[in-house]
């Protein structure tokens, strides 16, 4: 692997060398990188083994939503693509369940602190933004917590010009750059509470809210009203070789190439013609990553007429009507094996094709991340859910 030093719509900044272990071993990585990130660039794709079966594990979502990426880390687990990685760190290797500290330290009891407000929005993503600001711009008071050191969500990782209207939805403008106006926006909104680097723990029947903010301190948060605007997490689809180090999100490609700037792969074959699918591959030819190919099982693909046309383009085959059948390999993705559908969804015999590639992405829909939505409504909380958490 090897970091994007030039690329065609993202400015490039230099960035500070970091030296970390990994299984003993020293390597460089940059400063604000997260430690998965940080691997990748050295060519480490595989973190860890499965508790039940000892097979290879890596990164599949790279947004906190899974544990396929844990490592150890000073003895103590954590995941891999949430963890900024730090001079000096120690990274190991988790092999099956991590060993509990031999000795636990004195915990400190003190009271907690209660933080009121009107509002707690939870996700800063372009819903949770885009709520905030007009909430913000009404005098409301609002607390708005993201779990990432960086406001905007998934816009952080589209470097393509938006569609719709200019007023409503920044048509014209990259998503990296529509990130940055919401958040601006929302920053300088004196009624608004930013908290990012924060996590949501759990939401108490007695209408509480409990946070770690800043990853350090617990807090619990008093609010009249909740809007869930949390997102959505990466279906998978279940094949022989699914879980190879190799295979991932599309979605933690995107992370990989266009925040964290590291060139994740030299061969990409990809599943899903929706638009998340068709936009990933043409991300990975703006890196210099090379599209071997794309599986579609429906006779069309989903996406935008014009990101598929992109693609074809610039070279890459679309097979409509095909599904994947395996991907293959020891410790790491090797190559893919697709085959044609019949009008039963049954793989047409004789019709299969195997490419080699290193990576595998999955592009087949979203799950809405609504969990505390439910949680909130249990409880009887006035609480709404706004973008990719209530589809």
């Amino acid at each position: 692997m090897e970091f994007i030093n030039n690329h065609p719509i993202i400015d490039v900044d230099k960035k500070k060398e970091i030296e970390f272990t990994f299984d003993g071993k020293s390597l460089i990585g940059f400063k604000g990188m997260v430690i998965s990130s940080a691997l990748f660039l050295n060519n480490i794709k595989v973190f860890g083994q499965h508790v039940k079966d000892r097979s290879p594990q890596g990164i599949f979502c790279a947004n906190g939503q899974c544990s396929q990426c844990n490592v150890i880390v000073d003895g103590v687990p954590v995941k891999a693509c949430m963890t900024l990685l730090t001079e000096g760190m120690t990274i190991e290797s988790c092999n099956g369940l991590p060993d509990l500290p031999p000795e636990d330290d004195r915990v400190e009891v003190r009271d907690v602190n209660i933080i009121k407000t009107e509002v707690l929005v939870i996700g800063g993503g372009p819903a949770g933004l885009s709520a905030t600001k007009i909430l913000g711009e009404n005098n409301i008071s609002v607390i708005l917590v993201d779990d990432k050191a960086k406001l905007g969500g998934k816009l952080v990782l589209q470097t393509h010009k938006f569609f719709g209207s200019q007023k409503d939805v920044y048509a014209g403008t990259r998503g990296i750059e529509i990130g940055k106006i919401l958040g601006e926006i929302v920053l300088n909104l004196e009624s608004v509470k930013v908290w990012v680097n924060s996590i949501i723990l759990a939401i108490f029947s007695d209408g509480l809210v409990g946070i770690i903010k800043d990853m350090e301190e617990y807090a619990l948060i008093k609010t009249k009203y909740l809007l869930i605007a949390t997102g959505a997490r990466e279906k998978m689809l279940i094949f022989p070789g699914n879980t190879l180090p190799g295979v991932y999100g599309a979605g933690a490609f995107q992370t990989l190439i266009n925040r964290d700037l590291v060139k994740a792969a030299e061969r990409i074959f990809i599943v899903g013609g929706g638009n998340v699918g068709l936009i990933a591959g043409y991300h990975a030819i703006q890196a210099g990553i090379k599209v071997v190919g794309l599986v579609e099982a429906l006779p069309k693909c989903g996406g935008y007429k014009v990101h598929e046309d992109k693609l074809k383009m610039l070279g890459v085959p679309i097979y409509t009507n095909h599904t994947v059948i395996s991907a293959n390999g020891q410790n790491e993705l090797e190559s893919v094996t697709i085959g044609k559908l019949t009008d039963s969804w049954n793989v047409e015999p004789g019709s299969e094709k195997t490419f080699a590639c290193d990576t595998l992405l999955i592009a087949v829909g979203l799950d809405p991340v609504d969990e505390f939505y439910h949680k909130a409504r249990q409880f009887n909380m006035k609480v709404w859910v706004a973008g990719d958490a209530q589809e």
